[in-house]
């Protein structure tokens, strides 16, 4: 299971891109795709992550909706990154002989990626995409703080 939780709020990449024709004023009401229940996230985390949308939409004016304007699509992916290092103790004996040590510390990380993303329904293509990359924190005191954190970085440069 991915959790999206970015280590605080500095290490994080955030990105946005939107349809520069688009008439971000005519768009009134939101929903949620069907594609966001599938997102690989517990059913707790998933409905942090909904909620944390809806309280940055609604933010910018717009209010849920049966029948939407634009949905809001979103889905996470991890990637695991190993490194290693290897560190080596030489120790000198009587006469030049010696021996040595050598020790491998290998870590362990997981870069997780949120992506928001928001069509127009009537038309039937993307208007606006957010996206947000950073280090995995499985900390579960600050998984709620870091999903508020990390879309409200996402929606920060939203175009209205």
């Amino acid at each position: 299971m991915l959790v999206i939780f970015m280590t605080g709020c500095t290490g994080i990449r955030v990105s946005t891109d939107f349809d520069r024709k688009a008439d971000f004023s005519k768009y009134k009401t939101f929903n949620f795709s069907k594609e966001v229940d599938k997102v690989t996230l517990n059913d707790l985390n998933r409905r942090r992550l909904k909620d944390a949308i809806t309280k940055e939409m609604e933010a910018k004016g717009f209010q849920i909706s049966t029948t939407p304007d634009v949905l809001v699509n979103a889905f996470v992916k991890g990637k695991t990154k190993y490194s290693a290092t290897a560190n080596t103790n030489y120790n000198m004996f009587y006469r030049g002989f010696g021996s040595s040590d050598t020790y491998v510390d290998v870590n362990k990380s997981i870069e997780g990626t949120l992506f928001i993303d928001l069509i127009d329904v009537q038309e039937k293509k993307m208007i606006w995409e957010g996206v947000a990359e950073g280090l995995v924190n499985p900390r579960t005191e600050t998984r709620e703080d870091k999903i508020n954190s990390v879309v409200g970085l996402i929606f920060k440069t939203f175009p209205r």
